[in-house]
Formats: structure tokens, C-alpha cells, sequence
């Protein structure tokens, strides 16, 4: 039996059928699912139910350092592109007649700028796993341009990261050192004072024009 990327991930074959990048859009449940993005070959997703934070060897929360899996629905072209490198490659086709898409697990290095991808999985049409192959790839943002699609990609995931660091936090299999939860308060606390100061402006302006009408 064909192992599933998780319980979450099961959709029903029809899913893929017709205009993929189109149809997965509709499909893919947008509470665990971030589209990013959708080019001519396929669509970029990224799982936001999931994502958090390593954990270093002492168990602390390595907040330079996310986890996250991704998902890509395939086209046609992009179906027959990977059909055509296995068979290049000698590796076995078994069930790739139903080849719909891939799931990538990364490891993003803030620190480094190198994003490590630790798995990649071919996922059938039920998104069972025809294959899996571990520590595949490294991509060096620098090496990207700010057009490529893999950076706009990554960029998404970070950008989203910064701003869902609590959330990401509570879902990390860690313990947050003193010094990052200090920062984050600090962060918050200009955060507050930002909006403070930006809701005061509005009001002391109509203050002032109140004013003005009242000595007119």
C-alpha cells in the first residue's frame, strides 16, 4: 500500500483532472494551503497548518531556521518533463501515469540564505507517494535573481514567517530561549506604540480643524 503525505493532504482524483493549476486552485483547502503562486508548468503551495521553527541539539527554538512543506500541482508538459528524466535515468515509472504533482519538505537558513531540501516526494493523483528521495538539493537565494520563480517562492514563505512568528512558535517542538522572548516583546511593544501613535494623528488633526471652524 502506497504511503499518503498525510491525512490532511487526501483529495479525490478529480482534483487534478482538466486545467491543473486552475482547478488545484478551487480544490486545495486554503485553511492548510498558501497559493503563492502559478506559472505555465504548475502551482506553488505551502503548508500553513505545519510551518514553525527547528529546534537546536539543545531543544531551544531555532528562530533563523523554518520548516515547511510545500506542495506543486503539475500540468501536462511539466508531467511529461519529469516522466521523461526518470526514464533518462534508468528509475523506476511504476504508477507515474498518474503522476500529478510533488511535495518538497525545506529547511529554510535565514542566517545562511540556503534553503535545504531535506525530501522530495511524486504524488499520484490521491496523493499517495510514488517516490521519495531525501537531502535532494540546496538553493542559494543569493545565486537567485528577484524575478526567479523558486526565489518569489521562498521570499513568500519568509515574508509570511515574519508575520505569523507566534503562531509558528506554539507549533515548534522546542523551548524559546529568554533572549527571543524578549525580543519579541520589544518587538511587539513598538508594534503597539506604532499604532498608538499612527490612530493619535487622525485625531489630533480633526481636533485642530474643529478648532479652526470654532475662531473662523
Amino acid at each position: 500500500m502506497q504511503k499518503k503525505w498525510g491525512a490532511a493532504l487526501l483529495l479525490c482524483a478529480a482534483l487534478f483532472m482538466g486545467a491543473r493549476p486552475a482547478a488545484a486552485a478551487e480544490e486545495i483547502p486554503k485553511n492548510i494551503y498558501e497559493w503563492v503562486q502559478s506559472t505555465a508548468r504548475q502551482s506553488y503551495y505551502f503548508n500553513k497548518e505545519y510551518i514553525q521553527f527547528a529546534s537546536d541539539a539543545h531543544g531551544y527554538i531555532d528562530m533563523t531556521k523554518i520548516l515547511v512543506p510545500t506542495l506543486r500541482v503539475y500540468d501536462q508538459i511539466q508531467i511529461q518533463d519529469v516522466v521523461s528524466k526518470r526514464r533518462w535515468r534508468m528509475l523506476p515509472l511504476d504508477g507515474y501515469g498518474d503522476l500529478s504533482g510533488a511535495a518538497e519538505y525545506l529547511m529554510i537558513d535565514l542566517r545562511t540564505g540556503v534553503v535545504h531540501v531535506t525530501a522530495h516526494e511524486d504524488l499520484d493523483s490521491t496523493w499517495g507517494t510514488l517516490s521519495r528521495e531525501e537531502n535532494t538539493k540546496e538553493i542559494a537565494l543569493t545565486e537567485l535573481s528577484d524575478k526567479d520563480v523558486e526565489r518569489k517562492f521562498i521570499d513568500a514563505i519568509i515574508n509570511y514567517s515574519m508575520s505569523h512568528q507566534e503562531a509558528m512558535i506554539r507549533r515548534s517542538r522546542g523551548i524559546l530561549s529568554d533572549a527571543d522572548r524578549a525580543a519579541l516583546e520589544e518587538k511587539k511593544q513598538k508594534m503597539l506604540e506604532s499604532a498608538d501613535n499612527a490612530n493619535e494623528k487622525p485625531a489630533k488633526k480633526d481636533k485642530n480643524e474643529q478648532k479652526k471652524k470654532k475662531e473662523s
